[in-house]
């Protein structure tokens, strides 16, 4: 099967509504609170500023969050991200869940503060529900990699469904992988299938690759490959270089979709400009015959020298019976080309 998805959910620094809890909640706060927030959205941050650092010196823990937000993206102020930090930490500690997944994030990233992965599963472990997937989903990271807590997977695999159940799109891929692989609990093919299928509608080019192999192996499913070529297709135009690779190949030999050795060679070229070694060797090998492509020698060997030295054993096999027939002016072209190609300045 595919990677895992193991990168923490970074995105959500950034303004939450409708799920806040204010400390206080007197008439004077609300209309000054007010006065910043119409502030700030009229794009008057200088005032909003200085509206929320009163309130946030008042203890007011929403002002907190709006101050450590303006102070995380720059707004009406250079960008500080100890002082956001600060702000973030003071508004959660008073239950404020925006807050506190954001401090947790904070401690995750070392944002102006020392890394802390300890403090970052405490605060998702403050924040992590059914209404906080993400925090769910970086819970479920932190327990998968045994940081800032103790390795578990089994608690990695229920936060994982806790976050997927709420739609999180790399939870329902990763969820799907510890079905797959029986990780974290019994394996369970048609679940992972299920969730596999639930993250490629949103458009997860991982999910899209392991669906589009399970159709091909018919695993969890009737084996498809006209569904299979479907899905890869739908990761390669994502730029997944082994969905573009397995693409290629079903090209190749009209797998589920026309042969056409041409679209083979476009699909493995984007793959093995990525350095997939199995795709350069594939496109050195369709090069050298003309299979697609213009029949170019010099081209082959060089491709084959780029699969080599990404661990293709086939591609080494090939320049032991090529490089005795070509050149010193023709390796010494193919070294050139070679050294430049995947970076896409080759020809």
């Amino acid at each position: 099967m595919s990677y895992s998805k193991s990168g923490f959910d970074r995105k959500a620094i950034g303004r939450w509504v409708g799920c806040v809890l204010l400390c206080w909640n007197t008439g004077t706060a609300w209309a000054d609170y007010d006065l910043a927030t119409q502030a700030y959205a009229a794009g008057d941050f200088t005032t909003a500023l200085d509206e929320y650092r009163q309130l946030a010196d008042d203890g007011l823990a929403q002002a907190q969050y709006d101050l450590g937000i303006m102070l995380i993206n720059g707004e009406g102020t250079a960008v500080d991200a100890p002082a956001a930090a600060r702000w973030f930490e003071a508004a959660a500690k008073q239950g404020h869940t925006a807050a506190q997944y954001n401090i947790g994030v904070i401690k995750l990233r070392g944002l102006g503060v020392p890394q802390d992965f300890s403090g970052a599963f405490r605060w998702f472990s403050a924040v992590a529900s059914p209404q906080q997937p993400s925090a769910c989903y970086n819970l479920a990271l932190l327990y998968e990699q045994g940081k800032g807590t103790k390795a578990s997977a089994g608690q990695a695999r229920h936060w994982f469904q806790v976050a997927a159940d709420a739609g999180h799109r790399d939870a329902q891929y990763n969820l799907g992988q510890m079905y797959y692989e029986g990780v974290g609990g019994p394996a369970d093919v048609e679940q992972a299938v299920a969730w596999f299928r639930a993250a490629a509608a949103q458009g997860s080019p991982e999910a899209q690759y392991n669906l589009a192999g399970l159709y091909y192996m018919g695993a969890g499913v009737e084996q498809d490959f006209v569904e299979a070529a479907a899905w890869y297709r739908k990761a390669a135009e994502q730029g997944d270089a082994l969905a573009q690779f397995n693409l290629g190949r079903m090209y190749r030999f009209g797998e589920g979709i026309d042969e056409d050795m041409q679209l083979a060679a476009s699909w493995y070229e984007k793959a093995a400009r990525q350095g997939d070694a199995y795709a350069l060797n594939n496109l050195a090998y369709m090069t050298f015959n003309g299979l697609g492509v213009k029949e170019d020698r010099v081209l082959a060997l060089a491709l084959f020298t780029l699969a080599d030295a990404a661990g293709n054993a086939n591609a080494e096999m090939a320049l032991e019976l090529l490089r005795p027939q070509m050149g010193r002016d023709e390796q010494e072209r193919a070294e050139q080309i070679a050294a430049t190609w995947i970076e896409g300045d080759g020809r």
